[in-house]
């Protein structure tokens, strides 16, 4: 009898225990959730970049000279035009000053001949040709009388042949000082004025090129950037070609990259891009400057099988240096895409992948969640993208974040918190 009532007793507390658990297997789990949101995303490319400089020029010697002068020093700004380096230019401007006297020469005799002969010079050759034509006549009388006497056995064959003589010299000086006198009144031959206008445009040419080359003595920045090498002292002799200054621009600058193969058809010339500047401080938020793709470089690095990507960011090398390492976010499309996003709490990782709840109304203020496994994808703050099977996941659906740990498909839950 006894024994029959412990059966009992036994019996009746399995009863109350299966009733009890029951009980609280039916009770709805308290859960906190948060809608699915669908915001804009664009394709995205995430890559390492390099910071170069715009340009970047070596300025050589373009004279052979001593260095007398230099202005600036390694890592100083300059503006384009900025005189950096000065050669001893004294025997230039003697040069010069020897080259502008020839030029008034050849200048003053240019002058000369185009205004012609002046009135003195030809009434004294007119005076001369009178002289002369007198001394022919002369002669050609002294020739007559010789002759007769010479004739009547007077004078002998000597005195005649020398007075015929003077006679064709007389008249020889005559014709050329008629020559001289015609030539006077025509004036300077056109031949004679371009050979003196020829001269003076040599003279002019020369003077040019020395002051050119005074010029070049002074060596200025092509660009406005900074000072990267010197590579030259004072008093140093430097012929032409010798290496002086290296110079980079500082504005803008470009970001170089290296695209991946597979990604190699995604980037076209023209697409934006971010780049960004991460600060060493854990609390300091990194730079975000705005850039475009300018260059896309068609043959690949035969060891990385990358292709060189270069940036144009409109920023000034004193904010993000050349060679500093960079974050670059590449937007091949300039279309957005809508995509579905969850808060990161709502994801789970079980054994077969990732998972998240969604919460399914029964009726009767009974909520049941349903298991839709997910691929995670782009975060945006505290939300994360996800792919999923098609219609598993809409917007405006509740996902669990809190307390979604234990759930099992079917469980019913009580919504404590949105």
């Amino acid at each position: 009898m006894k024994r029959l009532l412990v059966i009992l007793l036994i019996a009746f507390f399995l009863a109350q225990s299966a009733s009890s658990l029951a009980q609280k297997k039916s009770k709805p789990a308290p859960v906190g959730v948060a809608k699915v949101q669908t915001l804009s995303a664009k394709d995205l490319i995430e890559l390492p970049g390099t910071v170069v400089p715009w340009a970047s020029t070596r300025l050589s010697a373009e004279i052979d000279g001593r260095v007398e002068a230099i202005h600036v020093r390694e890592g100083q700004y300059v503006k384009k035009d900025t005189a950096l380096l000065q050669m001893r230019t004294v025997p230039l401007n003697l040069e010069r000053e020897l080259a502008e006297a020839e030029a008034r020469r050849v200048k003053i005799l240019l002058l000369e001949l185009r205004n012609g002969t002046r009135i003195e010079k030809i009434e004294a050759a007119r005076f001369d040709q009178e002289q002369a034509r007198a001394r022919v006549k002369l002669a050609e009388n002294d020739l007559k009388r010789i002759e007769q006497l010479y004739a009547d056995g007077v004078v002998s064959l000597d005195d005649f042949d020398r007075s015929q003589s003077e006679a064709e010299g007389a008249r020889a000086e005559l014709q050329g000082k008629s020559e001289v006198l015609k030539e006077y009144l025509a004036g300077p031959r056109i031949e004679k004025i371009n050979q003196a206008k020829a001269d003076l445009e040599a003279a002019q040419a020369r003077i040019r090129i020395i002051e050119d080359n005074i010029e070049r003595a002074t060596l200025r920045a092509p660009f406005s950037g900074y000072i990267v090498r010197k590579q030259t002292e004072v008093g140093e002799w430097l012929e032409t070609g010798d290496p002086a200054f290296e110079i980079t621009s500082a504005y803008p600058v470009k970001v170089e990259v290296d695209l991946p193969q597979y990604q190699y058809n995604m980037v076209k010339v023209g697409n934006s891009a971010k780049v960004i500047l991460d600060n060493r401080k854990s609390t300091g938020s990194p730079k975000e400057f705005k850039g475009r793709v300018i260059e896309k470089v068609t043959s690949a690095d035969p060891n990385s099988r990358t292709f060189p990507v270069r940036i144009r960011v409109n920023v000034s090398g004193s904010k993000i240096a050349h060679g500093m390492l960079v974050r670059v976010e590449l937007y091949p499309s300039a279309k957005t895409n809508r995509q579905l996003f969850v808060p990161k709490d709502a994801l789970v990782q079980s054994p077969k992948g990732t998972i998240l709840w969604v919460v399914k109304s029964a009726g009767q203020n009974k909520n049941t969640v349903k298991k839709v496994s997910v691929t995670p994808g782009k975060m945006e703050g505290h939300l994360i993208a996800v792919t999923f099977k098609k219609n598993a996941l809409k917007a405006g659906s509740l996902v669990v974040v809190q307390g979604n740990e234990r759930l099992k498909p079917g469980s019913l839950v009580n919504i404590v918190k949105r």
